[in-house]
């Protein structure tokens, strides 16, 4: 009987891939030494002319051939639609370029799934930025419903970087950098595995980035590498209903998600809710940024309107939650809900602790509508370096702090002061049944 089931699975996937294009048959080979750019490009061609998918079969597909300026592989400039790029286990896509992308989609794509392929750049530093795929749509002629699933990105400085979109799930992938900043350009540019870009060209709506694993650094000794930097962070940028749920991040050297105010719709209050992840923060030992230790380090910042932070683990902050409309002064920013999450610092000498939770907003316009309720923050084992508290607002007006619950133990106050929630030039403040238990 099990024999049985195996063969009819066996069919079946036999089956499932003969109704798509193999890019075999198409001239690729996946040994890793003939480029199989041009013959993958071939491919999509015909299954975009059949309407079917398309299929590579397990192997290394080497890819440096530019068939479109810096693009490797080019969609077809009219957009495609319901198409199915799909791997198995062992399928690589390999290239060494120092810029450019490998998957260009751009104008009117709709309904494309990308799925079970390892992505890997084998550059090293470059000023240029590398993508693994490329999404250029436009507010007029946006993409819509795309997919990356079940991928793993590996050595590029910005893995998917998204403009003009509505409708894109990024979910179950891996990133990785195993050479940290080396695999990234060292100009102004953050060096981020998800890039969504706000601007006249387009924006991104939609947006669900959800049980993701990324490391900023995934190889074994970061004083080995040229930089001695981890990668920046995970998610950077702008976008217009976001949802950030279950992701695993860890080993980055700046923000690990970042969210900025919006850029063309500016009053707009499309929600962003981070929630369910773990945020690991602890950086690489031997980590150094323009020469010196790094020594901190931020889980969530997100200066943008109506956002939520809900339900999410920190542990080895220096800081985990900031909140920043101080830094954008001629905006009226509003509506921040950071609940029901945990916070354990790291114990160590070493890190310059910070606030748990910082809301800071403009003199110019205070910030409001604030609800800061039921987190547990836990500071153990450290010396301060600074005078801090673990929830700090300034600035802001209509604000709610209930049920919070701050626990300090072993701490060496060496000269400052450790308190549990302060709040600075702040207006109609509920502060309600939260509890501060901090020994030295």
């Amino acid at each position: 009987m099990i024999m049985k089931y195996v063969l009819i699975t066996i069919l079946f996937i036999v089956a499932m891939n003969s109704m798509a294009i193999n890019v075999k048959t198409l001239g690729a080979k996946g040994d890793g030494k003939q480029d199989d750019a041009p013959f993958i490009n071939a491919a999509i061609e015909k299954a975009l002319l059949l309407g079917e998918d398309l299929f590579l079969p397990a192997g290394v597909y080497k890819c440096d051939a530019f068939t479109h300026y810096d693009k490797l592989i080019k969609m077809n400039q009219y957009g495609i639609k319901k198409i199915k790029i799909y791997g198995e286990e062992g399928t690589k896509i390999t290239t060494s370029k120092s810029s450019g992308c490998i998957f260009y989609i751009y104008y009117k794509s709709a309904d494309v799934v990308i799925d079970k392929i390892f992505f890997e750049n084998t550059h090293g530093i470059t000023d240029d930025q590398t993508n693994a795929i490329q999404l250029f749509g436009t507010t007029e002629n946006a993409i819509e419903n795309l997919t990356i699933q079940n991928c793993r990105f590996e050595g590029f400085s910005t893995a998917i970087s998204a403009q003009g979109v509505q409708g894109l799930v990024i979910q179950n992938n891996i990133f990785e950098s195993p050479k940290g900043h080396d695999n990234a350009q060292e100009g102004s540019a953050p060096a981020v595995y998800i890039w969504l870009a706000d601007n006249l060209n387009g924006q991104c709506f939609d947006v669900f980035i959800c049980n993701n694993t990324a490391s900023g650094f995934s190889g074994t000794d970061i004083t080995k590498t040229i930089t001695k930097r981890p990668m920046d962070g995970f998610v950077y940028g702008v976008g217009y209903r976001v949802t950030m749920e279950g992701n695993l991040t860890k080993h980055f050297g700046e923000e690990h998600m970042l969210f900025q105010p919006h850029n063309t719709l500016i009053t707009s209050d499309y929600p962003i809710l981070i929630t369910r992840n773990k945020f690991y923060l602890k950086v690489p030992v031997g980590s150094m940024k323009d020469g010196a230790p790094l020594i901190s380090n931020c889980g969530v910042r997100a200066d943008c309107n109506a956002v939520t932070i809900f339900d999410n683990d920190f542990f080895d902050y220096t800081n985990a939650v900031l909140i920043l409309p101080y830094d954008y002064p001629s905006l009226s920013q509003h509506s921040y809900n950071v609940s029901v999450n945990r916070f354990f610092s790291h114990a160590t000498t070493i890190y310059h602790i910070r606030e748990a939770i910082k809301i800071q907003g403009s003199l110019i316009n205070l910030t409001s509508n604030i609800k800061v309720s039921n987190n547990y923050i836990l500071i153990k084992d450290l010396q301060l370096k600074s005078t801090r508290a673990a929830i700090a607002i300034y600035n802001c007006e209509s604000v709610s702090l209930d049920h919070n619950h701050i626990v300090g133990t072993n701490i060496n106050e060496a000269g400052f002061t450790l308190s549990g929630i302060t709040t600075t030039n702040c207006f109609r403040v509920e502060n309600l049944f939260n509890e501060v238990r901090i020994q030295k």
